[in-house]
């Protein structure tokens, strides 16, 4: 985490002394140097670009009489910008069910995680690294994960507004729980290697409104040859400094699934978010 430079930091301790000095009266002091102090520290977090910043988002529901539900989910995205680099992590923890007793089904069980660092080029691109695994248990999926490096390049870059471009080469590994069958393969494990496209965006609307956008897509041109795409959107609302109401569509698809599934897992959240970082 960057600091303030120590020369700033003791040439603000100063002038807050002399300030203090001059306003000193027969007395005694006619003002405290506390406020002074105090802004000196509220500047130095907010000058502070390396902090982490996002969100944590926590939405549930729950229902009872004739019929019984319950649902929450909880995600994170949050990341960090260094100088010549970028650090983002995502999270997601699914879990619903609806019946009562024995009745009750399992209808969302579902986690994931992404983690993506980005290296500046020069001021209009740069690579980046990616890892990211997800599971659900209702489909019988015991775990996702892909790898991919490639290149990208910075559209729009501002206070306001950002957009990014990206597409390189990854590697998706699939396992499931028991043996599928899948594009007329019976196998319990499968893999592929392919290109990775996708932007992502977002615009600070107003002082209290922000909306964010990713959309990637996966080819795989060999072994299982899938085809995934995920689009994910949302909007968030500022109710006070730390506090934020936010509404978020994802959208899922994918064209290798067993013939029991659907290609497309579509969910729309609302939720209270925790802002992270200054």
């Amino acid at each position: 985490m960057r600091r303030w430079p120590l020369a700033h930091l003791i040439a603000s301790l100063m002038a807050a002394a002399a300030h203090a000095q001059e306003s000193n009266g027969p007395n005694g002091p006619s003002e405290p140097i506390q406020p002074a102090v105090a802004a000196v520290a509220a500047a130095t977090e907010a000058d502070d670009p390396g902090a982490w910043r996002g969100r944590m988002t926590a939405s549930l529901s729950a229902t009872s009489g004739n019929g019984r539900t319950r649902a929450l989910q909880v995600d994170t995205d949050v990341s960090r910008k260094r100088s010549g680099g970028k650090t983002t992590l995502t999270a997601l923890i699914n879990e619903a069910q609806s019946g009562v007793g024995r009745d009750r089904e399992t209808t969302s069980a579902r986690w994931g995680f992404t983690a993506q660092h980005d290296r500046d080029i020069d001021a209009q691109h740069f690579a980046f690294a990616r890892i990211g695994a997800d599971s659900d248990r209702v489909v019988d999926l015991a775990l996702r994960t892909q790898l991919a490096l490639g290149l990208g390049r910075h559209l729009i870059d501002d206070d306001e507004r950002s957009l990014d471009v990206f597409a390189g080469a990854a590697r998706n590994f699939t396992r499931y729980r028991e043996p599928q069958l899948i594009g007329g393969k019976f196998s319990q494990q499968f893999s592929s290697t392919g290109l990775l496209l996708g932007n992502e965006y977002s615009e600070q609307v107003s002082p209290t409104v922000l909306f964010k956008q990713r959309l990637e897509g996966y080819v795989g041109l060999d072994g299982n040859r899938d085809r995934l795409l995920k689009l994910t959107t949302s909007l968030q609302v500022d109710v006070t400094r730390r506090l934020a109401l936010t509404v978020a569509l994802s959208d899922t698809y994918n064209n290798r699934v067993a013939a029991d599934q659907k290609r497309n897992d579509l969910s729309l959240t609302t939720g209270l978010s925790v802002k992270i970082g200054p």
